[in-house]
């Protein structure tokens, strides 16, 4: 009878200890198991997909210092083109608009050129600098 009770005593008093100081755990904030905190993954995830959807977004302008280079790679295209078809006043006009979208490297510096060889007649010297400014801004 006496070994009944000291058991049921020791029982007691092992579950008493495991929810006391699972209480005192919660109590104080701390999660007494690994797994059961998903408050810790959802704010990890959340801040790492803002931090990529921020650096995804903040990414307009890349290789040969780029102004609007969306809008100067399509009148490059469209330059390249109207000069394999012979319409050297279009290509010029597309690429006069890509130049105003460019600020200064090397896309600007290979437009430039193209132009110029375009104003010297010289056609294959014109698409290939446009291709080349075309190029670095991809």
């Amino acid at each position: 009878m006496m070994t009944t009770s000291i058991r049921t005593i020791h029982i007691v008093g092992i579950i008493t200890a495991v929810l006391l100081g699972v209480g005192l755990l919660t109590a104080t904030n701390i999660t007494p198991f690994a797994s059961a905190s998903p408050a810790t993954t959802t704010t990890t995830t959340t801040t790492t997909n803002q931090t990529g959807n921020q650096t995804g977004a903040n990414i307009t302008t890349t290789g040969g210092g780029a102004g609007d280079q969306a809008t100067a790679t399509k009148q490059l295209d469209q330059a390249v083109k109207a000069l394999e078809s012979g319409d050297n006043a279009a290509a010029e006009g597309y690429m006069t608009e890509a130049d105003k979208t460019l600020s200064e490297g090397e896309a600007k510096t290979h437009l430039n050129e193209a132009m110029k060889a375009l104003q010297a007649d010289d056609i294959e010297g014109a698409k290939t600098h446009a291709q080349f400014a075309q190029d670095s801004l991809q």
